[in-house]
């Protein structure tokens, strides 16, 4: 029996040089690090799903499954938490599974890119599916993250904030951070970002502008989640501008969407009552912060603006938008924009 042990594995270790080695990564140039939970009892599809999940492997035909199952790998698998790289080839994955190689939770780190535009709740949610262990902990920033500490060791920024949420300040970019990282770690990573990219622009182009800070960041709010065009970034901040101006209010349906508990795609009539500061059907002027965490393009349209007399738009099916001068025209310009003309 011990001859006959010896011998299977042996074989089973030929299999797995053989096989494995030929299998090339799912992509040799990226090196980025995932983790991967393998959890207790699951089967090599098990495996290979999850790791197709997290991009380590290719979906379909990496035959990853088979091997696993040849070699009794699937079998002693241990199960906890993993770091793979698209980088790895098949060997190197079936061989830190056979060993055994969990990493301590707090020892990962995973890439994450927050696009911009996105809401800090949107933010959390981004955490959530990239397996980090506080998602709601970070979405709480949205409501009381500005906490004494940050306001003394980032005085120079929140000096003149009137809010405690950190909504708008957390700048969108790619970042590495430990999945088990606490949220006012990764507010704190985000923040020096937010020091580096926008402060430098803002001490330069402040004497543009009537605003301050915070009033700019909250109209470029709303610009990043009305433009998806990046040409019309300034033609937008020029039409809530001219409605600010003129002491219309702002209107828009971004604003309403950040108010409502569920927002829905879509605006609806009824939803224009929400009672809401951030409803800004119903208030005039700045809402009290912004909506969402915007780039640094739409922070430079808000402080300058393009010189034009449009006081509505509407968006058509490619994301551009019909500018109007009236509300007449801007009527005209939506029946446009359904038909598709």
């Amino acid at each position: 029996m011990p001859i006959k042990r010896a011998i299977f594995l042996t074989f089973s270790v030929i299999v797995l040089f053989s096989l494995a080695l030929l299998i090339q990564s799912s992509n040799p140039f990226d090196h980025s690090l995932y983790p991967v939970v393998i959890p207790r009892g699951a089967t090599a599809k098990d495996i290979q799903r999850l790791l197709e999940a997290a991009k380590v492997l290719r979906p379909g035909g990496s035959g990853f499954a088979l091997i696993a199952r040849v070699t009794g790998v699937a079998e002693k698998a241990q199960a906890g938490q993993y770091v793979f790289s698209p980088s790895d080839n098949l060997f190197t994955i079936l061989l830190k599974l056979r060993k055994g190689e969990v990493v301590q939770i707090q020892a990962a780190r995973v890439k994450v890119t927050f696009p911009e535009g996105l809401s800090i709740y949107k933010m959390g949610e981004v955490l959530r599916k990239n397996g980090f262990r506080a998602p709601d902990q970070f979405q709480a920033l949205a409501q009381e993250g500005i906490t004494a500490n940050l306001r003394q060791r980032h005085w120079g920024i929140f000096k003149y904030v009137p809010t405690e949420s950190l909504e708008g300040y957390l700048y969108p970019d790619t970042y590495w951070f430990y999945v088990s990282g606490e949220a006012d770690a990764m507010a704190e990573v985000m923040l020096e970002r937010f020091e580096e990219v926008v402060v430098p622009f803002w001490n330069e182009a402040r004497q543009k502008t009537k605003f301050n800070l915070h009033e700019i960041l909250t109209l470029a709010s709303i610009v990043e989640k009305e433009a998806q065009q990046p040409s019309e970034r300034p033609v937008i901040a020029s039409v809530f501008y001219n409605r600010l101006k003129a002491g219309m209010p702002l209107a828009a349906d971004p604003t309403v969407k950040y108010a409502l508990e569920r927002p829905s795609k879509k605006v609806y009539l009824n939803q224009l009552q929400v009672d809401s500061l951030y409803n800004t059907y119903k208030r005039r002027g700045l809402p009290p912060g912004p909506i969402c965490n915007p780039g640094i393009e739409s922070i430079k349209a808000v402080v300058s603006p393009a010189k034009t007399n449009y006081f509505f738009f509407v968006a058509k099916k490619d994301g551009s938008h019909i500018f109007s001068r009236s509300f007449e025209e801007h009527q005209k310009a939506r029946q446009r924009a359904v038909s598709g003309n």
